[in-house]
């Protein structure tokens, strides 16, 4: 009798033990999930922060007046004159400067 409560009381601190151990193992590895976690989170704003950059920089570049410093300053562009046109018929000729009409469609 004596025997069985203490085979029973080294069973119960066994698994007592065994139980701490687990949730030592637990908790380790959920803290690993959470650091993980964390840098997964940096790195999202990080790209996030890239990506709201790049947006800015598109919609600067699609800029009607950038595009039209571009097409001046490094391209050399210019709009042409009324007599620099050259139309295929008398009837595709567009009444007035066909450069200001181009300049005035872009900025409508």
């Amino acid at each position: 009798m004596l025997f069985r409560s203490e085979r029973r009381i080294i069973f119960s601190i066994v698994l007592i033990g065994l139980i701490c151990v687990f949730i030592v193992v637990l908790t380790a590895y959920a803290t690993e999930l959470r650091v993980d976690n964390n840098r997964l989170i940096t790195n999202i704003n990080v790209l996030q922060g890239e990506v709201d950059t790049l947006n800015v920089r598109i919609k600067q570049a699609n800029n009607i007046e950038h595009i039209e410093r571009v097409a001046v300053q490094q391209l050399g562009m210019v709009y042409p004159d009324g007599d620099q046109c050259v139309y295929l018929s008398q009837q595709e000729a567009p009444s007035g400067n066909l450069a200001m009409l181009i300049k005035e469609n872009a900025y409508s």
